[in-house]
């Protein structure tokens, strides 16, 4: 096993910067998107997109970026497996307690996300 070089940790930060800006963006923009209420269209479309990504990723990223020095695999799993776990869990929760409200679960995730997310853009490990 080698030590990865002074170059290649600065491309790993630079990458996980650019991911954590992308999530950031897709989080607020469909954020925007949910309260336009856009539902149909090309338009519709994208909003669809950048919503389950955002689901997908962002929480899981923002949980993924305390990793130090991880391999891409490594970080890849565990921001999928988080982002998947708390969005079922979030959906479990809504339709246990007969309050579906997908849209408010959006922007509490969101809120929630974003700050790490910056967080991690700044201070890339």
């Amino acid at each position: 096993m080698s030590v990865p070089s002074s170059a290649e940790l600065t491309r790993a930060r630079l990458a996980r910067r650019f991911v954590a800006i992308l999530l950031v963006v897709a989080g607020i923009t469909a954020c925007v998107l949910s309260v336009l209420k856009i539902t149909g269209g090309v338009i519709g479309d994208v909003r669809f997109v950048v919503t389950t990504v955002f689901l997908v990723l962002g929480p899981g990223w923002a949980a993924a970026g305390f990793l130090r020095r991880a391999p891409a695999a490594h970080v890849w799993l565990l921001t999928v497996g988080v982002g998947v776990a708390t969005t079922l869990l979030v959906a479990q929760f809504m339709v246990s307690t007969e309050h579906w409200r997908p849209a408010v679960a959006l922007y509490v995730m969101t809120a929630l996300s974003v700050p790490l997310l910056l967080r991690h853009a700044v201070v890339a490990q």
